[in-house]
Order: structure tokens, then C-alpha cells, then sequence
């Protein structure tokens, strides 16, 4: 079973992880921080209680002046410790067991940590006493230095407790934070969860065979990271939709197509046979026919032919070198292959070729599309007309352009004229022989080379129909004469 993927889970889980990781950053930085503040604080308070013993030492009120250590009106905690000496050696006063530590060289303070065990911290304190300045002498002067300390136990507990707050309030944060964040991304991606309905509706059960519209909803047409999607969804539906209308079409029209014609051909040996004839009127009759299933049998090849072309290919894949085929060669075997359309309506075809260019078209298919394009020209020219054709070649681009004087095409028949079996003049189609199947292959040789082909109504005329194929420039072009007149 495939484990299902959750992007609301995913999004909150990453912030949570990153808020994590932050606070346990934030936590280290505030602990340090905070040890330096209560080291700061607890230093200024042994400052002050070894400033107040340092004041507690007073005169001995001796001949030798000496001094003493009066500890009345001194405040200290109980768990301080003390050693006061002068600069004899001699002890004034003590507390506790303080460690025997050096002075510095000036007044500045020293402060150590040691007796790791009980976890003291000290500071040594060394100061000025002047007894008696008023003598001439100056008095006498004694270097006074104070060892202090006190336990740091209350320090660490302060600081432990205020990363215990610190802690505890992150974590309710970030619960809230989640709980809140899981609401807003929800809320957040209402509009995927719209569309995400929206789309379900494609595959319902409900849905009609011709009704393949998809509209978005607005909340996913307004969002800028949506907003492709949705179109790409609603451009992608359109053109199954289109696909689903062709494909119904074709099939409509093929059946149409087939139908019509063996209809014609089973009318036509019922007529046959219904009664007595003479040899030559069975020739003839026999001779219809075997129009009617020519006819017939150009449709069911026409139609296996664009079968074959709207096939996706694979020799780009195999390593084969692709066949190529002269257009200028291709286009002279065309014009031979119409002349007797043409000679009937006295067409002059008139060539402009400059240049000559290979395409990677198989010599066949190139044919079919130069013949399908002029014979789709001649049907359409008045008798006594010219058809223009022109070659150009253009960074790795050919050109090919074949233009008649006809009456053009109406602009309800230029949407659909590469579509299959589509006719704007049915009755005339069928009067030629035509099926509507030829401009199609056309659109589908073109685009199976990376080609393109487009029709549209000339502005002296007629119409023109525009070809342009991948190519390269022929080292030997072979160029046709600059015109053919074929006469009745």
C-alpha cells in the first residue's frame, strides 16, 4: 500500500523542526548570556563584602599602630568565607577555610573559582590603610589584603531557572504555534483543496460523453502559485474535449464516407442486375463500379495513410538516418502528376524558386503533401487561372507557398479545413472525388517533420497556403523552369 503524502503535515512539521532547532539555539545564546549576567552580578556582590571587611579594618589603638578588624555592623552571608591580613602576614580576621590565594600587583580585584567540590567562587581584594595622618610623619600605612568568597550554588540556581522558564514557554509556544499553524496553512491551501474537488468531477460518473468543460474556481484563478495550474488544467481539458469532438467527428464521417460509397456501389450493381442487359451496357455498369470502389478504396487508403502519419514515431530513438527528399524535385513530380487537371483547365502554373532544400520527409510523404496542396489549388482556380508556387530557404527554415486566384475560403471554413472529412462545398468535394482528407494528411506530414502548414485568403486573392519544414540548403538545387502553361 503506498503511503500517503500530507503537504499541510509535512509544512507544519518542517516549521516545528526549524522552531526547534531555533529555540534550542535561542536556549544555548540565552543560557550563556544569562550565566554571564548572574557571574556579573554575583562578582559585584562579593566585591561589596570584601569592600566591607576592607572597611572593617580599623586602628588597634596601640603604640605600634596597628590595625584590627572590627566586624561589628558588617553584614555577610552565612555561607561566606573570609581571610583578612596585613602586610606582615598577620591574620586580622577569618571565616570558614578560605584557600591561600596571591594578590595582584595593583588594587585591581582577582577573582578565582576553587574548591570545585563546594563550588566557591573568591576575590582578593588588596587595599590602603593609613593610621594617623595627621602626624608628621603621614601616618602609618598598612597594605591590607582581603580574600573573599561564597558559595555559587544560588547562582547556577538562577540561572537553571530562568532556563527552565525559557523552556517551558517555548514549548506551550510551539504547541500553539502548531495548532495555529496547522489551522492557517489549511486555511491557506482552501484553494488547492477547491480545485482539487473541482478536478474530481472530470472522472465522474455523471459526466457526459460531450461535456468536458472545466471551469476553476476563482479562489485558484486569483492565487499567483495556482494560476498555472489552473489554466494548464483548463487548456489541457479543452483540448481533450476538442480531441473527444474531432474523433467523434472523423468516426461520424468515416462512417459516413464508407457508407455513402457502398451504398453507390451496391445501387449501382442492383441496378445492375434487376434486369436482362447487353454486353455493353454490363461493361459499362461494371465499369461504375469499379469507379465507385476506386473511389472507395482511396478513401480506406487516405484514411490508413493519416492513421499512419498521426502515429508517434520511433526513429529518432533506433539511430537510423532519417530519409530526405528534394522540394524542388518533389514539387516538379507534383506538377506532373496534376497535368492532366490542369491541362484541362488551362491552369499556368508559374514557378519562384531561388534555391532548392532537403527536408527529412520520406520522398513519398513529401510527394503526397506537394500533390495533396496543388491538387487542393487547381479544384479551387477558375478555368484559364495561375497558380503561383514559391521556394525559400532561410536559417535551416524552407518556405513554400502555393497561391491560386480562386474565390478563396470563407472564414466559417478556415477554422476547420485541416480537420478530417471536413468539406466546405460537399457537393462539389464529391463531384472532384474528393474525401476532405488531404489538407489533413498535409497538417500531419508537416507536423511529423516539426513542420508547420497554415491557409489563409490572399490579399489579391484566392487563396494561399503557407509551409514551412525544417530544411538545408542543397548543395546542387535543381531549379524549374520559371513557368508551365498547360492548354485544353
Amino acid at each position: 500500500m503506498t503511503n500517503r503524502i500530507s503537504i499541510t503535515r509535512r509544512l507544519v512539521v518542517t516549521v516545528l523542526m526549524l522552531e526547534l532547532l531555533s529555540a534550542v539555539a535561542l536556549i544555548g545564546a540565552m543560557t550563556v548570556h544569562e550565566r554571564e549576567v548572574q557571574l556579573r552580578a554575583f562578582d559585584a556582590s562579593l566585591m561589596a563584602g570584601a569592600e566591607a571587611l576592607m572597611g572593617a579594618v580599623q586602628d588597634a589603638e596601640d603604640a605600634a599602630d596597628n590595625v584590627m578588624l572590627d566586624m561589628r555592623g558588617v553584614q555577610l552571608p552565612q555561607d561566606a568565607t573570609f581571610l583578612v591580613e596585613d602586610e606582615k602576614g598577620r591574620i586580622l580576621g577569618t571565616a570558614g577555610d578560605p584557600p591561600h590565594l596571591e594578590a595582584s600587583a595593583s588594587d585591581a580585584p582577582v577573582f578565582r573559582n576553587v574548591d570545585a567540590s563546594r563550588r566557591y567562587r573568591f576575590v582578593v581584594l588588596r587595599g590602603l590603610r593609613i593610621i594617623d595622618p595627621g602626624q608628621a610623619n603621614g601616618g602609618a600605612h598598612h597594605t591590607i589584603t582581603v580574600v573573599y568568597g561564597t558559595r555559587t550554588g544560588h547562582m547556577w540556581h538562577e540561572v537553571v531557572e530562568a532556563i527552565r522558564f525559557f523552556a517551558i514557554a517555548t514549548l506551550v509556544l510551539m504547541g500553539a504555534t502548531a495548532l495555529l499553524m496547522a489551522w492557517l496553512v489549511r486555511r491557506g491551501l482552501a484553494p488547492v483543496y477547491e480545485l482539487a474537488r473541482e478536478a474530481e468531477h472530470i472522472s465522474g460518473k455523471d459526466w457526459r460523453f460531450d461535456d468536458w468543460r472545466f471551469d476553476a474556481p476563482a479562489s485558484a484563478k486569483n492565487t499567483v502559485e495556482l494560476q498555472p495550474l489552473a489554466a494548464a488544467l483548463e487548456a489541457a481539458l479543452e483540448r481533450v474535449q476538442r480531441s473527444f469532438e474531432q474523433q467523434k467527428r472523423f468516426m461520424n464521417d468515416a462512417a459516413h464516407e464508407l457508407k455513402t460509397d457502398v451504398a453507390i456501389v451496391k445501387s449501382s450493381l442492383q441496378l445492375l442486375s434487376m434486369n436482362r442487359r447487353t454486353v455493353e451496357e454490363y461493361i459499362r455498369g461494371l465499369a461504375t463500379s469499379v469507379e465507385d470502389f476506386t473511389r472507395l478504396e482511396m478513401t480506406v487508403q487516405k484514411m490508413l495513410t493519416l492513421a499512419r502519419l498521426e502515429q508517434p514515431s520511433d526513429r529518432n530513438n533506433s539511430g537510423a538516418p532519417r530519409p530526405s527528399s528534394s522540394l524542388c524535385g518533389v514539387m516538379e513530380d507534383a506538377v506532373s502528376q496534376c497535368t492532366p487537371l490542369a491541362k484541362l483547365k488551362a491552369i499556368t502554373v508559374i514557378f519562384d524558386f531561388n534555391d532548392d532544400a532537403r527536408v527529412a520527409i520520406d520522398s513519398r510523404d513529401a510527394l503526397l503533401l506537394c500533390s495533396n496542396i496543388l491538387l487542393n489549388a487547381l479544384q479551387h482556380s477558375p478555368n484559364g487561372g495561375a497558380i503561383q508556387i514559391s521556394l525559400t530557404v532561410n536559417e535551416q527554415v524552407a518556405r513554400l507557398t502555393v497561391q491560386d486566384r480562386g474565390e478563396g475560403i470563407s472564414e466559417r471554413d478556415l477554422l476547420h479545413v485541416f480537420e478530417p472529412f471536413y468539406r466546405g462545398d460537399p457537393s462539389r468535394s464529391r463531384k472532384s472525388g474528393g474525401t476532405g482528407l488531404g489538407l489533413s494528411i498535409c497538417k500531419a506530414i508537416c507536423e511529423s517533420a516539426g513542420g508547420s502548414i497554415e491557409i489563409a485568403n490572399s490579399s489579391t486573392g484566392g487563396a494561399l497556403v503557407t509551409v514551412k519544414l525544417p530544411a538545408t540548403r542543397a548543395e546542387s538545387p535543381l531549379i524549374p523552369q520559371p513557368s508551365a502553361s498547360f492548354k485544353a
